[in-house]
């Protein structure tokens, strides 16, 4: 049973989530883990969420806290190597990991540093969860999607249902999370990439028009390279989307837009980065894909 968590990153996602989760967990179950900079950084500055300050527990070595049953990572790719670092110590020879970065490359990179641990593909979907200046704003909690890739992954994926239930969590299991992450990262490639090109929030691809445009046919063409891999992503996968987009708020933003304006490097190597040498290896034409991935660089050289 999953009794103890260690968080690694507190951005958007990881303030959603820690905030369900310590409605259930104690200073003694649950912590942040971050280096000495940051949670010095974190102390100094109290983070707001939904207009009221949050007080979570902050730990930079084990001796602050202790070793964990559950890693829980929600950083960008940028932080993911320096999240290997500091959750070594706080792991215990059954600690399952679970990583909620976009895209389908986390685990396999978590999975070669930690070859005798159980890495369990999740996707989070569906918050609207905007964090800026030291604030993190939501009105959609949205779900935990998880599932079983490898044959011993079995015993990690009934804990963490387990634990999700005891968290009072919306979750879903999914039957072939490896699509699931695919059908995941082809909304990502649409909506996170249209909405950081064109300074866009949600609201901007919900109409016709140039932005929902770009929108869909950037989904359409991860659909014919998923298909060329074997992934079966259809038509009613991006409409699926599209009903999802019309839940969030108009005035939300997806994260690559909000590191957009925080002149942060965004996860574009995750999306088109990710599909166009993917295309190219089959010889498919991506040009909106292309089209997004030349402007974010673009829009990123200027950053500071």
């Amino acid at each position: 049973m999953i009794k103890s968590i260690g968080m690694i990153g507190r951005g958007a996602i990881g303030t959603l989530y820690g905030s369900e989760f310590r409605k259930h967990l104690s200073n003694e179950e649950m912590a942040f883990i971050v280096d000495e900079k940051r949670k010095k950084k974190y102390l100094e500055n109290p983070l707001i969420y939904n207009g009221k300050e949050v007080d979570f527990n902050y730990v930079s070595n084990v001796d602050e806290f202790k070793k964990v049953d559950l890693i829980f990572i929600s950083t960008k790719l940028s932080g993911l190597q320096d999240s290997i670092h500091l959750m070594k110590e706080f792991m215990h020879e059954n600690t399952i990991i679970v990583s909620c970065l976009n895209g389908i490359s986390s685990e396999n990179i978590l999975r070669k540093a930690f070859p005798n641990h159980q890495v369990v593909r999740t996707i989070v979907q569906g918050m609207d969860s905007t964090y800026l200046n030291n604030e993190v704003y939501y009105t959609v909690l949205g779900e935990i999607l998880f599932g079983q890739e490898l044959e011993q992954e079995k015993e990690a994926v009934i804990q963490l249902e387990d634990f999700y239930q005891r968290m009072t969590i919306p979750y879903r299991k999914c039957k072939n999370i490896v699509r699931d992450q695919w059908n995941k990262l082809m909304f990502n490639c649409g909506i996170n990439q249209t909405c950081a090109a064109y300074y866009s929030t949600y609201g901007g691809c919900k109409h016709e028009g140039l932005l929902r445009d770009c929108f869909i046919q950037a989904m359409k063409e991860v659909m014919i390279v998923s298909n060329a891999y074997g992934i079966d992503l259809n038509e009613e996968d991006i409409q699926g989307w599209l009903n999802v987009l019309s839940t969030l708020t108009n005035e939300g933003m997806p994260s690559m837009r909000q590191d957009i304006i925080a002149h942060r490097k965004t996860e574009l190597d995750l999306f088109s980065g990710t599909i166009l040498p993917m295309a190219q290896d089959k010889n498919i034409e991506c040009v909106t894909l292309q089209n997004l991935y030349n402007t974010i660089k673009l829009i990123e050289s200027d950053f500071i």
